[in-house]
């Protein structure tokens, strides 16, 4: 089977939820490892996609350029589409008479496929959507909510509370793996360092949120906004400086729909790799942090969680996830 892609308009995004770059990306990552079914794109050049004709012989094109030569002149081709336009223009040029192509057909329209995209993209955190959203695309449609804060506050003991309160994949600070992996110190990391460090966290939580353990909400701990923030406290400028493209592109592909803020309101913790001399700067790495937050676009899902116990900040995180997002910790059958 030949899967073609046909490139919506981006514009249309409030009908797929995602660009048609990444719809593509996905399908070939799902169908990476079956030989019987082969994703490709059609890209509808400026001018076609007013043109029936035209844009039925570029469908053509692009499915007998998957197969090979001795294949594609003798099989027959049915087309099955969900978008009506193509289905109607399809029919009305093979179906006809003076049709020249009979080896061409139209199988059964796929209907339903916009109003239920339309549905899902409304309401993205409706978990009755979930299971009508096929795996390839679930991270796009994914709850993400992001910890974040200086060193020693509670960040990861936090996400994996979380992780097993809501049954969710997490993706935890890599940092600390980076530094024990290669040993070396918070203060001995270069802008090299730092810009793998960015690169390998994003691929990590890009792991969690494509998990097959993910049921709607993934929990990282820490992102680039976090290593930024080391960067500009800890890094020469004209060093912080080379990372600046890195961090906007990152960033800007993050998308967080809620950030945690743990402030340093706990114990420093020696763990063997932290900077013990910067213990006493957690509150200007705080100040800062929030600068980054701010300037961010995301500064409109900061929530600050300045509760005195781990206790407090487990419940009101729980309080603010159900608030902003509607999701609910999953039921405990021992309180039944």
């Amino acid at each position: 089977m030949i899967l073609v892609l046909a490139d919506r308009p981006d514009t249309d995004s409030g009908l797929t939820g995602l660009s048609a770059r990444n719809r593509y990306r996905y399908l070939r990552e799902a169908f990476n490892d079956d030989p019987a079914i082969s994703p490709h794109k059609l890209i509808v050049d400026a001018g076609v996609a007013d043109d029936p004709r035209a844009w039925a012989t570029q469908l053509q094109d692009t499915v007998i350029a998957a197969v090979s030569a001795d294949a594609a002149a003798e099989a027959r081709f049915t087309v099955e589409t969900d978008l009506r336009d193509a289905d109607t223009a399809l029919r009305a040029q093979w179906d006809s008479p003076a049709d020249d192509n009979p080896r061409w057909s139209v199988g059964p329209f796929i209907n339903g496929s916009d109003a239920l995209q339309e549905s899902i993209c409304a309401d993205p955190h409706n978990r009755a959507f979930w299971p009508v959203i096929n795996h390839a695309f679930r991270r796009e449609f994914t709850t993400i909510v992001l910890v974040v804060g200086s060193a020693s506050v509670g960040k990861t003991t936090m996400v994996t509370r979380l992780s097993k309160l809501y049954d969710a994949p997490i993706a935890v600070e890599y940092a600390r793996e980076f530094e024990e992996s290669y040993n070396v110190d918070d203060d001995e990391l270069t802008a090299f360092d730092y810009q793998r460090l960015i690169l390998s966290k994003f691929g990590q939580n890009e792991q969690a949120l494509a998990s097959s353990a993910n049921n709607g909400i993934v929990f990282l701990d820490t992102d680039a906004m976090v290593t930024k923030t080391y960067v500009e406290r800890y890094l020469p400028p004209e060093e912080a400086a080379k990372l600046d493209s890195t961090f906007d592109m990152v960033i800007e592909q993050e998308r967080p729909d809620l950030v945690l803020v743990i402030p340093p309101v706990t114990e420093y913790v020696d763990d063997g790799f932290r900077a013990m001399q910067w213990a006493s700067d957690r509150y200007k790495f705080h100040e800062t942090l929030m600068r980054v937050l701010h300037d961010s676009p995301y500064a409109d899902r900061v929530v600050m969680l300045d509760d005195k116990t781990f206790a407090e900040r487990d419940d009101h995180a729980v309080r603010v996830i159900r608030e902003r997002t509607g999701f609910e910790p999953r039921p405990n059958p021992i309180a039944d």
